[in-house]
């Protein structure tokens, strides 16, 4: 079974979210594991926040791309499905999100910052620190 958004060998989930081609494998689109997609999880609740686009352009242009490589563990992923889920694709919550509140005041949020209010380091992340979601 592939992701029903992979229509004719060809990630429609793009239009939605272009950087998704440089940091998603064709064969997660192929299998079972398309349900793990951030880009999956962020449209199949048919909710985005309005700067959901932003919020993502920043992180992949601010981010490195060496460390690309590093975040891209069980325990990473699982923390940001988990802020996706939470505020990102939540109508009812996507008020609360820290990046969102600053955002409406005028102000970019910088990158490290998590829709919770905390602050992720990219180094935390290079060096395998415990991440702890409350």
């Amino acid at each position: 079974m592939s992701c029903p958004r992979y229509v004719d060998y060809t990630r429609t989930c793009i239009k939605s979210f272009p950087r998704v081609l440089e940091y998603t494998s064709f064969t997660v689109c192929e299998s079972e594991n398309y349900q793990e997609c951030l880009a999956y999880i962020a449209l199949k609740t048919g909710f985005l926040c309005r700067y959901n686009v932003q919020c993502l352009e920043d992180l992949v242009t601010e981010m490195p791309l060496f460390v690309k490589y590093f975040i891209e563990d069980e325990k990473t992923m699982k923390l940001y499905k988990s802020m996706v889920e939470k505020y990102c694709t939540s109508e009812a919550k996507h008020c609360e999100c820290a990046c969102f509140k600053l955002f409406e005041q005028g102000i970019h949020p910088p990158t490290e910052l998590l829709p919770d209010g905390k602050k992720i380091r990219m180094r935390d992340l290079i060096f395998k620190k415990e991440i702890i979601i409350d």
